[in-house]
């Protein structure tokens, strides 16, 4: 494995590019405010995470096919791939004004005019590396109906909880081709989550029943913003972490900058895969569900825990099962990616400090700063809990699953980063 990234990856063609940032996040950064506006209004995790990857699959196949090139041209290249990968996504929807008006802020910038010889060079470069990703991607089996039947109403067995779809998202989602052939997602699937009937199962209903809680007495104000601070896009949220985190240090490197965002993206969204795949395996019910059934299911035999109009502080409850959680698996996979790039097993970051605008309970802007990945992965996952959506072993394995997942990812990506 050529890593850590940061370290050594090939120094691209020295220039002074018109454009003073680094182009990949800048799609990075265009492409989340995309799908999390007013038309598309978000996506589902492992949709959200497929679509980031086949974007930074396009990017870093024009990156490598212009890596001996002025850094404009990449960058022109670079830009193309994305504007074109974008809609192949969401062609059909309107969302192509905002996507052309993206490339055409950042065409003058760059600086190489895309009607000249090399310009045009440049486009045709990136129009064809999105082409590729979308023909090797026509058949992933994202768009394939997979039905859904909910089993028996009994204790443990995911349920549609208030407010959720009538059925589960993207049940195909656990099929979905992983990226840089990573094979069989289910051989990644996490252990059988605790028996319900279990004294530890009881332990963290109860736990969640106080701590998530809409009216919860006993969270703490940051536990609350906890909660509210990861709520967002957990595609969206890494990404950004990602980039706070490396700033404009590969800005001069499109092909170091693409491959590492593009190993990020491949991560998160096999992990996504195997995430879905544990899930719809085991079909654990969700805390709501859990607290509001009615006649006592508990190892103790006790029935206090029945709250039949109790509600989670991040209502509504997602809809799909609990275990594991997709919000935690993605963060074990993105702080995995992170440390191999950084080669810094010790989790130690310098210290980074990026914002959340909550838009929940009309909470606002909340600003984290952390010093240590580990750290931001775990309250990442425990976020959830405190929501109220998961329980607290949810996380814990997803941590663990999304681990695996971002360190195989790597493993196999220099010899199949173009298995898109």
């Amino acid at each position: 494995m050529r890593l850590p990234l940061i370290v050594t990856a090939t120094a691209a063609a020295v220039a002074n590019a018109a454009y003073p940032g680094d182009i990949v996040y800048y799609w990075v950064d265009q492409s989340a405010s995309f799908v999390n506006g007013t038309v598309i209004g978000g996506l589902q995790s492992p949709v959200g995470a497929w679509y980031q990857a086949i974007l930074q699959a396009a990017v870093y196949q024009a990156a490598v096919k212009s890596r001996r090139e002025s850094l404009e041209f990449q960058q022109l290249a670079v830009s193309h791939a994305a504007h074109n990968a974008i809609l192949w996504v969401f062609h059909g929807t309107r969302l192509y004004n905002s996507v052309d008006a993206a490339l055409r802020a950042v065409i003058p910038a760059i600086g190489l005019d895309p009607s000249s010889s090399k310009g045009t060079d440049a486009v045709r470069t990136g129009q064809n590396a999105a082409a590729k990703v979308a023909e090797a991607r026509a058949d992933d089996k994202i768009t394939n109906f997979v039905d859904f039947t909910y089993g028996p109403q009994n204790p443990g067995v995911y349920q549609q909880t208030p407010g959720s779809n009538p059925l589960p998202d993207v049940p195909q989602a656990r099929f979905i081709t992983p990226f840089a052939a990573l094979g069989d997602i289910t051989r990644f699937r996490a252990p059988p989550p605790p028996p319900t009937n279990s004294e530890e199962f009881e332990a963290e209903v109860r736990y969640v029943k106080e701590q998530g809680s809409l009216n919860s007495t006993v969270r703490t104000q940051y536990d609350t913003d906890t909660a509210y601070f990861w709520r967002e896009s957990s595609i969206t949220a890494w990404n950004r972490f990602a980039g706070a985190i490396i700033g404009n240090k590969l800005a001069t490197n499109v092909p170091a900058s693409a491959k590492f965002y593009a190993q990020l993206n491949y991560a998160l969204a096999n992990a996504g895969f195997a995430a879905w795949d544990t899930k719809y395996h085991y079909q654990v019910w969700r805390p709501q569900t859990a607290i509001q059934y009615p006649s006592p299911w508990v190892h103790s035999g006790r029935n206090d825990i029945y709250h039949p109009s109790w509600t989670p502080l991040l209502r509504p409850t997602p809809s799909h099962p609990d275990y594991v959680s997709t919000h935690a698996t993605f963060g074990g996979a993105a702080t995995a990616v992170l440390r191999v790039a950084f080669n810094n097993n010790n989790d130690t970051i310098e210290r980074t400090t990026w914002s959340s605008n909550v838009t929940i309970d009309n909470r606002g802007v909340i600003t984290r700063a952390y010093t240590s990945l580990r750290e931001a992965a775990e309250e990442n996952a425990q976020s959830r809990v405190f929501g109220g959506i998961h329980f607290a072993f949810a996380g814990v394995e997803g941590i663990a699953l999304g681990e695996r997942v971002a360190k195989e990812t790597l493993r196999k990506f220099d010899d199949n980063w173009d298995k898109f």
